[in-house]
């Protein structure tokens, strides 16, 4: 519609569009995640579809109303009621581009996290690197850019994704589900990660599980094992979400 002319800057069509997008009533009643949310914003703001070659300028009230419907979203999110590590690695550069969107996998890392924060009573979020793990505040009332910055903290290094879980078992953080969040595909572990959740599981008494979600990997394993507590998901969208919560409740 913004390419055909139809959504002018300032008019009314524009104004109706913009209202229906952000009413919450309309939001809950069509049950909308805020990741569908955020994955149309930023192909809107891009200014371009994958295909044909329409394009068009992004209209500013229309983003606005999308941002606002992006927050507002979250009251459709069922909690699962689960203790959470939702770690992030900043080990290598998180400018790229998750395959099949628009977003950026610092952008998605982020909007992932929010959902696990404003969701769940029992969240921890971790930045992690080589020999390093920060924890982040990511709270209910911060935007998704200033989530965004509060991952990127410390810097680069290799990929451990074993980090986050010997940091809650050496801190005695008893967690149900661990979700790491990588744009590497190429990792280094200080331990097997089967061990490592092992060694949690034994400290904790908890029946732990894993999840590794390569951001923009097409392939990856975390390692030969039976295990039905790992998973390993290869790219992110929002049926990955929907496979977490599964795993977390024993649905899979």
């Amino acid at each position: 519609m913004t390419s055909n002319k139809i959504l002018e800057p300032g008019g009314s069509e524009t104004q109706a569009v913009c209202d229906r997008i952000q009413d919450e009533a309309s939001l809950k009643k069509a049950k909308i995640h805020p990741f569908s949310v955020l994955l149309a914003s930023e192909n809107y703001k891009r200014g371009q579809g994958y295909q044909g070659k329409t394009k068009w300028t992004p209209d500013g009230s229309i983003l606005k109303a999308m941002d606002a419907a992006f927050y507002t979203s979250f009251v459709n999110v069922e909690p699962v009621g689960k203790r959470f590590v939702v770690a992030v690695d900043v080990s290598t550069s998180l400018s790229s581009i998750v395959p099949g969107t628009s977003i950026s996998t610092a952008v998605a890392a982020a909007a992932i996290t929010m959902i696990f924060a404003r969701t769940e009573v029992d969240t921890q979020v971790l930045a992690y690197s080589e020999g390093a793990v920060v924890p982040c505040t990511v709270s209910a009332d911060m935007t998704l850019a200033q989530a965004t910055v509060e991952l990127v903290k410390i810097p680069g290094g290799s990929t451990d994704c074993t980090l986050p879980v010997t940091w809650a078992t050496e801190n005695g953080k008893s967690v149900d589900v661990f979700v790491i969040l990588t744009n590497n595909p190429l990792w280094t572990f200080a331990a097997s990660p089967v061990e490592s959740l092992q060694k949690h599981r034994e400290k904790s008494g908890t029946k732990s599980k894993l999840v590794m979600c390569g951001l923009t990997s097409i392939g990856h394993a975390l390692s030969n094992t039976d295990d039905g507590g790992f998973l390993s998901v290869c790219g992110f969208d929002l049926g990955a979400l929907s496979v977490i919560r599964n795993l977390a409740q024993d649905l899979i």
